[in-house]
């Protein structure tokens, strides 16, 4: 009785439980009474708990004797959604089947799918596991809630086109659509899961990868895009964390190709402008005059690249100084980055100058997909005398002098971010677990900070599966608008002393 009672109380505090419900037991204030010696004082509670973006029902036994769901026991002090009929029985004769209220909006999404754990957010979803309940298959969904008042391109009559365009996808490195579900709040898409987690995890675990570990994500990357832009598909939003590790071999997959159909041209362009560590400087340049072809896809890969190769970005407001005045976006507009030693003294040649045709601010000028997989970095096949690669030998010879730079510190990811994998959920027979992670936790923050996406965003607002982001760095007349902490000290100094 005691215990009971206890833990009744300790149950109307915990987070997300409504200390309301309908309790059944013996007890005479119970809301459903039912008399009889098995039955516990306080036997079980059904009350409503928020899960996503919907109400359910959840059952939880706080009794000596059982209390059961479709004949399975819950466990003392264990929880169970409800589902429409389920049949509660408190014991042999005392038995009830649940019903939702007819009131109750029911989704699609629901009927075919049971949510279960949160895996991550967004900027513009969030992300959680489910299961199929007809075949009992394990997806992640990312669910996009609408806001009235802001752009809904889930409104328009083209989405649903757009996104059968997108579910036709199928390609090995691209994480393919399974299923939609346009509901009148919001959107769910239904993915494959990606056990490992994003790219961006892997780099900061392990520092920076190797030659061999980048070629080998670097193939599968460059295949995905290339599959992507013959179909007309630029996906506009590469970054590490878009980049989805599928088992413990490196094999990868490409995330949130095709964003900018289902959130909507102008919220999209809007955030991404605001992320600039990995975007083209043409998707820098003046609204009216902003330019998008597939050459984007090209520099975001070379940014990835560059940073799987030495643990750090190309471009970094950690740069600026009186010797280098240039914000972020000025050296992204003008391709101002180098080689610095010592981080870059181990990485051969061809590695570099791959990444410097794929750096290259003119997008006509820039490596295409097709040229990047025929680089000699990506075959390991030396250059020909007559290779007409863009000076691909000459290029070579005089990168020592003309790219590769003095020693100079520069901060890795991994000083910035600290990430541990927290849970293992299991998906299946015979099937990966899917690894949730959790990221900066106790985050250091007496040192210089680089410009990793999403440093200064507020945690609720962009991160995990799908996307991370930076603030907007920069002013309209291209100054830094970092705050104090991240080098302002430094960059208002310096531009006190020009």
């Amino acid at each position: 009785m005691k215990d009971e009672e206890a833990f009744e109380k300790k149950k109307k505090k915990e987070k997300g439980v409504s200390s309301g419900g309908y309790l059944i037991g013996r007890h005479p204030e119970c809301d459903i009474v039912v008399n009889d010696g098995i039955v516990s004082n306080r036997h079980c509670l059904i009350f409503t708990e928020n899960k996503g973006n919907d109400t359910v029902a959840i059952v939880e036994d706080l009794s000596s004797n059982g209390t059961y769901v479709n004949e399975a026991i819950v466990g003392r002090n264990q929880r169970r959604e409800l589902e429409e009929q389920d049949e509660i029985a408190v014991h042999g004769k005392a038995r009830f089947v649940f019903r939702y209220p007819q009131s109750r909006q029911t989704s699609a999404f629901l009927q075919q799918y049971t949510l279960l754990e949160k895996l991550g957010k967004g900027h513009f979803a969030e992300v959680y596991l489910c299961v199929e309940k007809a075949t009992g298959q394990r997806f992640a969904v990312k669910i996009f809630t609408k806001h009235p008042g802001v752009e809904d391109r889930s409104k328009t009559e083209g989405l649903q086109q757009e996104i059968g365009v997108l579910m036709g996808v199928s390609h090995p490195n691209v994480l393919c659509l399974k299923d939609t579900f346009n509901e009148r709040d919001r959107v769910y898409l239904v993915l494959e899961l990606a056990p490992e987690g994003e790219l961006f995890n892997y780099i900061v675990m392990k520092q920076k990868l190797s030659e061999d570990e980048s070629r080998k994500l670097f193939v599968q990357l460059f295949q995905g895009i290339k599959y992507l832009h013959e179909r007309n598909i630029v996906h506009r939003d590469i970054k590490p964390e878009n980049i989805l590790l599928v088992d413990k071999n490196l094999h990868v997959k490409l995330a949130d190709f095709g964003l900018a159909k289902i959130i909507g041209e102008e919220s999209f362009t809007t955030t991404l402008c605001g992320t600039p560590s990995y975007v083209a400087p043409e998707i820098l340049a003046d609204s009216k005059q902003r330019k998008y072809t597939k050459a984007v896809d090209v520099w975001s890969l070379g940014v990835v690249l560059y940073i799987c190769l030495c643990g750090f970005p190309p471009f970094s407001d950690e740069l600026y100084s009186r010797d280098f005045p240039f914000t972020l976006s000025q050296q992204i507009k003008s391709g101002r980055f180098d080689y610095p030693s010592p981080y870059w003294d181990s990485v051969g040649d061809p590695a570099l100058d791959l990444i410097d045709s794929m750096l290259i601010v003119d997008p006509e000028k820039r490596f295409t997909i097709d040229q990047c997989l025929q680089h000699p970095w990506l075959t390991q096949s030396s250059p020909g005398v007559n290779d007409s690669t863009g000076g691909l030998v000459g290029g070579i010879a005089g990168l020592e002098v003309n790219r590769r730079a003095p020693a100079r510190e520069r901060t890795l990811l991994a000083s910035l971010n600290t990430v541990q994998v927290t849970a293992q959920l299991e998906v299946g027979k015979d099937k990966n677990p899917v690894k949730v992670f959790s990221k900066n936790k106790g985050r250091v923050t007496n040192i210089a900070k680089e410009s990793d996406p999403a440093a200064q965003r507020a945690p609720d607002e962009f991160i995990e599966m799908g996307g991370k982001g930076d603030q907007e760095l920069f002013a309209d007349d291209d100054s830094s608008i970092y705050p104090i902490g991240d080098n302002g000290e430094k960059i208002k100094a310096n531009k006190a002393k020009r």
